[in-house]
């Protein structure tokens, strides 16, 4: 998985879609920053904490989030596990 797939899931995903609606609401220089690890391993599950940042520095943690995205072998694809704000 790549950071173009990672963010188009999260934008396809209501729950994170509609936190970074709130979020923008009161600073709209925030948005989702997702730094993947090594895949190398082929890892079935990725986890990420927080991924919200604001003008380029770590978001305040009112507005922090993080996710998980998990391999579904009967999709052959990713898909977000867990979204939480």
């Amino acid at each position: 998985m790549n950071p173009q797939e990672a963010g188009s899931l999260l934008h396809y995903n209501n729950k994170a879609e509609n936190w970074m609606i709130y979020v923008r609401k009161t600073n709209p220089s925030c948005e989702y920053t997702l730094d993947l690890p090594d895949q190398s391993s082929h890892p079935p599950q990725i986890d990420l904490d927080h991924i919200v940042t604001c003008g380029g520095r770590p978001s305040p943690r009112e507005f922090d989030a993080s996710v998980s995205f998990a391999y579904d072998p009967d999709q052959k694809r990713w898909v977000v596990k867990r979204f939480s704000s």
